[in-house]
């Protein structure tokens, strides 16, 4: 529904907002002018204090608030931690055809990912399995099932690797994060379907 005049829907304007601007200039004019018979200096001061309050209310109002973020971390590292991307590895068949590398020698288990060096990144390929970790965020950002991210959390778990967001040496975080997702899903599917319901219903019976 709207309700245009002049270009200007109706509907859309925040009313409250409109009455509060109008009020504060009213205050602020009003203010000074009873003040202003009583010294300039003191109704200066007035207008100045009465402008910056109106306007710090006026920004924690009405101002729009950034959300936070509905998920934590709310961005995933490239690589496990510590680990170290390397943009093309030949022959890796991945969301970005990329890969990391242990450049540290942060792997704690006996079937880790060798440390890797300056000198070996050259020869780095799909391959190199005892050196390359083969997924970075990008495939976490396109695993559609349990099955994708039980594939990178185990893949973590035996090279003994801990990854924010994802796997934290014990439990699969990503999976949590999918199911949650996939349970808002489905509940805001049945929210909308009900609701189509309900249009249907007030219109056909």
């Amino acid at each position: 529904m709207s309700l245009a005049i002049g270009g200007f829907d109706l509907f859309k304007v925040h009313w409250f907002h409109v009455l509060y601007v109008l009020f504060a200039i009213a205050a602020t004019v009003m203010g000074t002018q009873q003040l202003y018979s009583t010294g300039t200096g003191r109704a200066v001061i007035f207008a100045i204090g009465a402008t910056l309050t109106f306007v710090f209310f006026n920004n924690r109002w009405f101002e729009n608030q950034e959300r936070p973020p509905s998920r934590w971390p709310p961005t995933i590292n490239m690589c496990p931690d510590y680990l170290t991307f390397i943009p093309t590895v030949p022959g890796v068949k991945n969301a970005n055809g990329g890969g990391c590398v242990d450049m540290l020698g942060v792997t704690s288990k006996s079937s880790g990912l060798m440390k890797t060096t300056k000198a070996d990144l050259q020869a780095i390929s799909s391959a190199s399995t005892n050196q390359l970790f083969e997924f970075t965020s990008a495939d976490v950002a396109a695993a559609k099932n349990i099955g994708d991210l039980q594939s990178i959390c185990t893949r973590c778990s035996v090279a003994g690797l801990t990854w924010e967001g994802v796997y934290d040496g014990d439990s699969c975080l990503g999976m949590t994060v999918l199911a949650a997702q996939k349970k808002v899903a489905a509940k805001c599917n049945a929210d909308l379907s009900a609701a189509v319901g309900d249009i249907g219903n007030s219109f056909y019976g």
